[in-house]
């Protein structure tokens, strides 16, 4: 089940999305997309994020 993100805002959800998708090219590492999630989503969804990261990297 995937969890719905929350973003402080719609202008950070769409920095978010943005950096997500430089992030899937491989234009930005995992630290700085950690970091824009920390940036950008409400803290509970920061700590289910990092999970989804880690499991995608072991992919």
């Amino acid at each position: 089940m995937k969890i719905k993100r929350k973003f402080k805002s719609a202008a950070f959800e769409a920095i978010h999305s943005a950096v997500a998708a430089m992030h899937r090219a491989g234009t930005v590492d995992k630290e700085t997309m950690r970091s824009f999630d920390e940036t950008c989503l409400v803290s509970s969804e920061v700590k289910a994020r990092g999970a989804d990261l880690k499991d995608r990297d072991a992919l």
